[in-house]
């Protein structure tokens, strides 16, 4: 089975980086983490509040039970956003089946909001490679 924790996606969400004199002090991207947060903790998942990772994004870390899962949102413009999703379930190995079930959950939560349009899949490091994006986080 292809995982495919990376995601390319346009958004109609308004611009909310906040500039100060010479640079951004806020990047753009945090109402997008609030969004996906709030979805994530509908379907039971434990979300921290969104962590301003500078030119970077915006963090969330998420969990289910004590296993822990990671992702970023980094906001190019209105039509280039990704989220990056990590499966931090260390232990003795990663939990493989909570992270298929958490892209599952991720996918319906991007399909429930409509500001969320032309969402492509990718492998890790799918996006950089030019792979052709798929329509959901895994072949079945």
């Amino acid at each position: 089975m292809i995982l495919r924790p990376e995601i390319q996606f346009s958004s109609a969400f308004p611009d909310d980086s906040v500039e100060g004199e010479t640079d951004l002090v806020q990047w753009p991207g945090r109402n997008i983490a609030e969004v996906i947060k709030a979805g994530l903790e509908a379907r039971g998942y434990r979300v921290s509040e969104p962590i301003h990772a500078h030119e970077h994004g915006w963090e969330l870390d998420i969990w289910r039970g004590r296993k822990r899962l990671w992702l970023q949102v980094s906001v190019l413009d209105a039509e280039v956003n990704y989220l990056m999703a990590e499966n931090m379930t260390f232990f003795l190995w990663r939990d493989a089946n909570l992270f298929r079930t958490f892209l599952s959950d991720l996918q319906s939560v991007l399909e429930a909001d409509d500001r969320f349009s032309r969402v492509g899949w990718f492998a890790k490091g799918g996006i950089d490679r030019d792979e052709a994006p798929a329509a959901g986080p895994f072949d079945v």
